[in-house]
């Protein structure tokens, strides 16, 4: 009897372990970006998580991009008209690897999240992200489901 008891205890660790990670999925939300204009064959993902107190958090990665290179993160609406703000703080840029590799992680109200259309990555080929006279080149893309 005591080993069948040990049994159904490690089973039911197991399943309770599985529901809680579950459970953490589901709080998150992962973004396809897809390649813009200015970023052919790059691709990227952005997972947005529940960081609690009203607060999310929002993790940029990028592969295929051009190397050594300066983007900017955004939050754009194209409809009913067009808007963006700068996701982040700062200059809301990062800069990819010699391999044209990037992360960049913010945090933002959930609020304030959900009144955005998309998500995206903006290339600066003057390499100065708060240079806003270069026209706008969208390097990746991807839609918000909120």
């Amino acid at each position: 009897m005591h080993g069948k008891h040990k049994v159904v205890s490690s089973v039911l660790v197991i399943v309770f372990s599985l529901v809680a990670g579950l459970a953490v999925a589901a709080g998150e939300q992962k973004v396809a970006l897809n390649a813009g204009n200015a970023g052919k064959g790059a691709s990227g993902t952005a997972v947005i998580v529940d960081k609690g107190g009203g607060q999310k958090g929002v993790t940029i990665t990028a592969k295929g991009l051009k190397p050594d290179s300066v983007y900017t993160a955004w939050l754009v609406n194209m409809e009913p008209k067009m808007g963006m703000a700068g996701l982040g703080e700062g200059d809301y840029s990062l800069k990819s690897d010699n391999k044209g590799d990037a992360s960049y992680s913010a945090t933002i109200g959930s609020a304030d999240l959900s009144k955005w259309q998309l998500i995206e990555l903006a290339y600066h080929p003057s390499g100065d992200p708060k240079n806003m006279k270069e026209p706008m080149n969208t390097a990746l893309i991807g839609k918000l489901q909120m």
